[in-house]
This record gives C-alpha cells, structure tokens and sequence, in this order.
C-alpha cells in the first residue's frame, strides 16, 4: 500500500481491522472510504455513527479502533484538545496488539503536531519496550517515521536518520510517499537545505496517488521553508483553497494566517 495515496494515519489504523462484519465494523468501513476519497466530514458522521453502534453492541475492542480513528481525524483537522478527550475514552486494558501500536502511534502523532516533541520522545521511550514484533510493517514503518519526526524535533539527528533507517526496512519500497514525506520533515526540523527537495518528491506522490489532503499539507510545508515571500505566498494560498475544498476550515485559517503574516 503506497501511503501517498492514502490519508497519512487512519488507512494505518483501519489496515489492522479483523473482517467487518457487525454493524459497527461495517459503517466504520464506510467512513474509511469517504476519508479516502478526502471527504472528511461525511468520513467523521459515519464514525459517530459506527461508535455508537460498537457501543450497542458492547464491542470495546470496536469502539476503541473507531475512538482511534476519529482521533486521528481530529488531529488532522488541527482539533488537538478534542483529539486528545477521543484518546482518553480508549480502554488500552481491551486493545489488541496491532490496535495498541495503533494508540501509540496516534498519541505521537498527536503530540508531533503540537510540536511536543520532548514529551512524544519521553512517551516512546516508555512504551518502546511493550510493542511486539508483530504487528504489520506499515504499521511499524509508520511509528517509525513518527518517532523520527519526534527526535528530529528535539535536534537528535542522529536517532532522527535511525528511524528513517527502521522506516525504511518496514516498508521495503511499498511506501514510498510515507517515507519521502517522513524524511521532508525530519530535514526540515534540522533545518537542512535538502527539505524543500524532498518535499518536492512527497508532492509529487500526493499527487499521483490523487491525495489531495497530503498535497495540502505539503504545500502548507513548502511555505513555512520557502526561500522568498512571494513562494511562500503561493504556497500558501494554494494549501488554503484545497484545505477549503477538502472542507478543513481549520487547516485552511492556518495557512491564511501564515500569508498575511508575511504582509506585516
């Protein structure tokens, strides 16, 4: 599976499901349909619709794979404090393993994007020593490339390559995107000239895969490195009006804010 062409983190999640077949499981399937075909918020409707049905059923190991993905969502959509309550309604005691990397990966994921990054380091640490080998290897590859970011964040850039390293061996060339886009931000975080290249070639990806959410995004980080005002301004602009489309107001004030930021 190319991750490019698929949203970055609830594909991830969804790939470990067992057969749907309950109600829950069914509709659940559903919303990760929409998501990836960038539909966010009839996505996020159906996975109200499969926790509640989990929830009828009393399916906590169900509940708790939805309560996941609806977090990651949450995250995406740049609604930390409400991503955070999802999390906290998981009970980990039900989880499986495959679902509990999938926790760990949403709980870094989630402090990543509040640039977090000593406490996302400090959680992998913790928790590094109770993930079993088992798991599949986008899964693995994935939290990899998560924990990259986190270290690079904390200018560790000698953990930060390691992982990508991990990443990279987890993947075997099935995800190509996910990685690109994994050492893009590591790059960038280190402030290394070679981010904006590699960006490039995650855009490039996004675009193939008709992922229209991560060329957003990469866009959104082209702009924070671009060299000139006038690039960063159309990055920018670009991110904001797919982010508009894709119907993420959130993500699409953040980029309008950066823009007239660069007016002042």
């Amino acid at each position: 599976m190319v991750m490019m062409r698929r949203v970055l983190l609830i594909a991830v999640t969804f790939f470990v499901l067992a057969t749907f077949a309950s109600e829950s499981e069914v509709v659940a399937f559903r919303a990760t349909s929409y998501l990836q075909n960038g539909k966010f918020v009839k996505s996020y409707a159906l996975f109200e619709r499969a926790l509640l049905a989990s929830r009828k059923e009393s399916d906590i190991q169900a509940e708790g794979r939805i309560l996941i993905a609806m977090a990651q969502i949450r995250i995406q959509s740049l609604e930390y404090e409400f991503a955070s309550q999802l999390v906290s309604q998981v009970r980990e005691s039900v989880l499986d393993s495959n679902a509990m990397t999938a926790l760990l990966l949403t709980r870094l994921s989630l402090l990543n994007a509040q640039e977090k990054y000593g406490d996302a380091v400090n959680l992998w640490e913790m928790r590094e020593k109770y993930l079993v080998d088992d798991a599949p290897d986008l899964l693995q590859g994935s939290l990899q490339c998560e924990v990259a970011i986190a270290y690079a964040g904390m200018n560790n850039k000698k953990q930060a390559n390691a992982k990508l390293d991990l990443a990279d061996d987890y993947f075997s060339d099935d995800a190509p995107g996910k990685l690109d886009f994994a050492r893009a931000r590591v790059a960038h975080l280190l402030g290394e000239n070679s981010a904006d290249s590699l960006y490039v070639e995650a855009f490039k990806l996004s675009i193939k895969g008709n992922n229209s959410y991560m060329s957003a995004t990469i866009l959104y980080y082209r702009g924070l490195c671009a060299k000139s005002a006038a690039l960063a301004n159309d990055y920018f602009v670009r991110s904001a009006n797919a982010f508009e489309l894709l119907g993420l107001p959130n993500n699409k004030r953040r980029s309008e804010n950066l823009k007239r930021d660069l007016k002042k």
